[in-house]
């Protein structure tokens, strides 16, 4: 009979029987696992009273318990209390559930069952999994979703466990957090729109917290709600959750207006904010920094596009964990496999306006309206015009035009990215590289940004500053424009200076969230003005 320790690093094995079972075993509630019991035997010379502190303490000098400090097992540790965290994430993760037994089954008969089947096989870990969806009432459509996580990541696993144990693949922990494990929710979109999910920020506090030396991505973190689409199937391949999007773990959070809880995403904290929010404050005195930031998001989206499209790239979506120079992309709510050949439509959600291509209502989504976004926010890198999240973006204000005597390397790659024929649009790889190589000449030759296109910058800052104080004293008066949904117009009004909203169907045209489009609407409203379109 195979022991089941053989799928664990031996240091993993060495964590759950020194430290993680005899502390889960005395608080058990506290963990999540009131009705369960570990498959491994804990040390018994261990104190039974040991405190979280005390532990932290001897695995500091436990050698034997802590991971080689070497990216080769897929754990890139900083220090040793992040290690503790990491740590933790194997004993919680879906994909060594099956270390843990409901009460009444015994270790032996389970020794037999897992090990003469497909140890990550999903099955095995059944009872964890029913009992998390009944406690928290899981939605029926996210309790489909973590079924398709965890057959995911157990059959990863089983192909991959060889290779992972030597150090030839990364190991991708998942673990499921308890609910009550995140206090202190602060919800970071404030409207609940056309059944967009909430996101907050949120203390992380596990019952292995550190209090004094609580590593900076562990202390605060962002739960990302994933939004489902009730007309139509969830077709988002689990590879996305578990290794393509950077994340902690995956929890649920109970909403209050569906009675049932939802999944959600863990993720690191932003230390540097989102994109949107280094566009409006800071203030770039060369070309350097604001390229080396399109090369990283680029990359993002060269590496997505080889299997799938995003589907709502946008400033908001592209956070600066690391440095203030490196964006990473998120969000999984539209993402879909490239060669998806949905009909156009069952094509319901469009993005955020006005990132979205013209065309998208008609054809769907695509990599290369991933492309025209990117192009939008190139030419946000410069200009530092963002769009607001409470006001109506006016056409005329908000007219994305030609940068005066801005760099004509860069302009040329925005302008590639904007054209009107998503097939003349360059790929993602394509501006990769030529941001590369732009970027290689402007590490060894600066290039300032011009007197010229600074006093452009200033002048539609100005310029956007008094039409929102003009928008903000006085209220807009709606306009319906359901008898020419072709035709939008939302400029303000010459005789009072009221501004007027966009009614397309049902939506405003503003860009606070993510927008569906409206099945009439014959394209999405472009803002730009005055650019040549390249043959």
């Amino acid at each position: 009979m195979l022991e089941l320790s053989q799928y664990l690093l031996e240091s993993d094995i060495n964590f759950y029987r020194d430290y993680a079972i005899q502390l889960i075993k005395n608080k058990p509630e506290s963990f999540d696992l009131d009705e369960f019991e570990s498959i491994l035997f804990e040390n018994e010379s261990i104190p039974t009273d040991r405190t979280i502190e005390e532990a932290f303490h001897d695995f500091e000098l436990d050698k034997k318990a802590q991971y080689e400090l070497n990216p080769k097992f897929g754990r890139y540790v900083w220090d040793i209390n992040d290690q503790w965290y990491q740590k933790w994430n194997v004993v919680f993760s879906v994909e060594h559930m099956w270390n843990w037994l409901k009460h009444g089954v015994t270790r032996s008969s389970a020794q037999r069952l897992i090990t003469t089947d497909h140890v990550f096989d999903a099955t095995h870990i059944q009872p964890w999994l029913n009992r998390i969806i009944v406690r928290y009432n899981v939605h029926p459509d996210h309790q489909n979703l973590l079924q398709d996580i965890c057959r995911y990541i157990g059959d990863w696993h089983q192909s991959n466990r060889t290779l992972t144990l030597k150090g030839t693949f990364r190991l991708n922990t998942i673990p499921l957090f308890p609910p009550n494990w995140f206090t202190n929710k602060s919800r970071q979109n404030s409207t609940n729109f056309e059944g967009l999910a909430p996101s907050y920020l949120a203390n992380f506090v596990p019952p292995y917290r550190l209090e004094s030396q609580t590593p900076d991505r562990w202390d605060q973190v962002f739960l990302k709600g994933i939004t489902l689409d009730p007309d139509h199937k969830f077709n988002l391949d689990p590879i996305l959750i578990a290794s393509a999007i950077p994340i902690l773990g995956l929890t649920v959070h109970y909403d209050q207006a569906s009675g049932y809880s939802q999944l959600m995403l863990v993720m690191t904290k932003a230390k540097f904010g989102n994109l949107e929010n280094h566009i409006e404050n800071d203030i770039s005195t060369d070309y350097y920094k604001p390229c080396l930031l399109a090369l990283s998001i680029t990359k993002d989206i060269k590496d997505l596009h080889w299997s799938y499209v995003h589907g709502n790239i946008h400033p908001r979506n592209i956070l600066l964990n690391n440095a203030d120079y490196v964006g990473e992309l998120v969000d999984i709510t539209f993402m879909h496999r490239n060669n998806d050949q949905r009909p156009n439509n069952n094509t319901k959600w469009a993005g955020r306006w006005p990132y979205v291509a013209p065309e998208v209502v008609s054809t769907g989504l695509s990599t290369s309206a991933d492309t025209y976004a990117l192009g939008i926010i190139l030419w946000q890198l410069i200009s530092r015009i963002t769009f607001p999240n409470d006001a109506l973006v006016d056409p005329c204000t908000y007219r994305i035009e030609p940068i005066p005597d801005v760099l004509k390397e860069w302009e040329d790659i925005y302008i590639d990215c904007l054209h009107i024929d998503p097939t003349k649009r360059p790929s993602a790889y394509t501006i990769h590289r030529r941001l590369t190589h732009l970027c290689n000449k402007l590490a060894s030759n600066p290039v300032p940004i011009s007197d010229t296109t600074n006093a452009y910058i200033k002048s539609r800052s100005d310029e956007i500053n008094q039409f929102l104080s003009n928008y903000r004293r006085s209220p807009p008066q709606l306009q319906s424009d359901d008898d020419d949904i072709a035709s939008v117009s939302s400029t303000a009004s010459s005789s009072n200076n009221t501004p007027t909203l966009c009614q397309v169907g049902d939506h405003v045209l503003t860009t606070s969230i993510t927008r569906p489009s409206h099945q009439r609407l014959k394209s999405y409203p472009s803002l730009l003005q005055s650019f040549p379109q390249p043959m």
